[in-house]
């Protein structure tokens, strides 16, 4: 059968608008007067669309069969919708980072998003197409994730038979711990949400998959805290080659803050007359923000330290009333300010200093202070963990320990710390009730 070039024209025609109504109407007329080029307007039933013909006659010509086709009750036909395109994972995700991510989350949580999408999931299933991405295939990702490994690079420290240290680096192949597998599923899942509410997908196939990978394995970092008497060798050193920042790891030995808590740390987070700072801030990646729980925590604080931060805020203002100010930075923890010389007198002095750069003190004053006392070489946040051990090995409760460092369940606490009370759990077991027991309270 030959087509019909009529129905044809209407297959080709493009909707210009959508009305509620309309009157039939077919009229042609010149767009641009005096061209000579028709055009052809159909107004029917709500739609209208327009096409350009060519001449006058052919225009005319198809004006009547157009008429008379709708005349007869034929009408318009309908326009087959476009199919919607399907877009790769890779493609999507990117859009969201570039609208959803930008509005919605935190910096921290796009970096990880960012990082386990590089690193995990765009390299197995960035190239296929939403709809591609089946449960099967999620599961095999899963699968794929339980037998990754990565590389551990670890400084070795040990003392020769003359009596000098020797440091020496190993590398450690890791599996992929069971938390860091429940996050990137978790994040994949979430990105396959968006797509499922955008019509792109109809179910979720990461939904539901932690059974999959429940006997993956829990790895924690070795922590290497300090025992006491290393944190008395530590900070004599700190106090002989940096006093500067003597009050800075104080505070990190004294409390458990995170780097980005000390670094945020402001005047008025303390609690002088109560002993007690009020945390609310974290630095991360350079901007000041909620902490990493996203909630406050009361921290109480050693005599010894409020004794050193009262000196320090003392200090401090003396300093500001010199440069001709009453008042001092927010910040508790400043860097020393670079040395440069003063116009008027051409003595060298320090610059006002600025908020503390964390990295900074990592890299070029903690571990050479860790050297000058000749202790091992250990990450900052292991201060954190001595400041756990060493309360847990006085007797306090793992409840007080987990509320101080702001843990979100003393389940963590106990996982981390929980090796550190052996003592303790000796005297437990002691305790329990038998016969031996009975007879010496009945010798008493």
């Amino acid at each position: 059968m030959r087509p019909d070039p009529v129905a044809a024209l209407f297959g080709m025609l493009r909707p210009i608008a959508t009305t509620g109504g309309g009157l039939m109407g077919v009229r042609i007329r010149e767009k641009k007067k005096g061209s000579g080029v028709w055009w052809l307007f159909i107004n029917h039933k709500g739609r209208r669309a327009s096409r350009k013909v060519g001449s006058l006659e052919a225009a005319q010509a198809v004006k009547q069969q157009i008429e008379a086709r709708l005349v007869l009750g034929q009408g318009l036909p309908e326009e087959e919708p476009t199919p919607k395109a399907i877009p790769t994972l890779e493609a999507y995700f990117q859009g969201l980072l570039d609208t959803h991510f930008d509005m919605a989350v935190a910096d921290s949580t796009r970096e990880s998003y960012e990082g386990n999408f590089r690193l995990h999931i765009l390299p197995e299933l960035g190239g296929l197409e939403l709809r591609q991405i089946t449960r099967d295939r999620v599961k095999a990702f899963v699968a794929h994730l339980l037998k990754k490994t990565y590389n551990v690079r670890k400084v070795v420290k040990e003392t020769l038979e003359d009596g000098t240290a020797k440091e020496s680096e190993t590398i450690e192949e890791r599996p992929l711990s069971r938390p860091s597998i429940r996050i990137i599923v978790a994040e994949l899942c979430a990105v396959l949400n968006h797509a499922r509410e955008d019509g792109h997908i109809q179910n979720n196939p990461a939904a539901r998959l932690s059974k999959f990978y429940k006997k993956a394995k829990v790895v924690h970092d070795e922590i290497q805290p300090l025992t006491a008497h290393e944190v008395l060798l530590f900070l004599q050193a700190v106090q002989a080659a940096a006093p500067h920042y003597y009050p800075l790891f104080l505070c990190a030995l004294h409390t458990g803050m995170r780097s980005g808590e000390i670094a945020a740390l402001r005047w008025s987070d303390i609690d002088f007359a109560g002993k007690f700072i009020r945390l609310q801030k974290n630095l991360s990646r350079g901007k000041v923000g909620d902490t990493k729980t996203g909630k406050t925590r009361r921290v109480d604080i050693s005599d010894e330290l409020i004794s050193t931060l009262e000196a320090l805020r003392r200090t401090r203002r003396a300093e500001y009333l010199q440069r001709g100010s009453n008042e001092i930075p927010e910040w508790v923890f400043l860097s020393p300010g670079r040395l440069e010389k003063d116009e008027e007198t051409g003595k060298t002095k320090r610059a006002e200093g600025r908020r503390v750069d964390m990295h900074n003190v990592k890299t070029r004053c903690f571990h050479a202070c860790l050297a000058k006392a000749g202790l091992r070489r250990i990450r900052f946040h292991d201060l954190r963990h001595t400041y756990a051990t060493l309360l847990l090995m006085q007797g306090e409760s793992p409840a007080y320990v987990r509320d101080q460092l702001g843990h979100t369940s003393i389940k963590m606490t106990v996982d981390i710390y929980g090796h550190w009370i052996p003592g303790a759990n000796r005297q437990a077991v002691n305790r329990l009730p038998s016969l031996g027991s009975l007879a010496i309270a009945n010798r008493a």
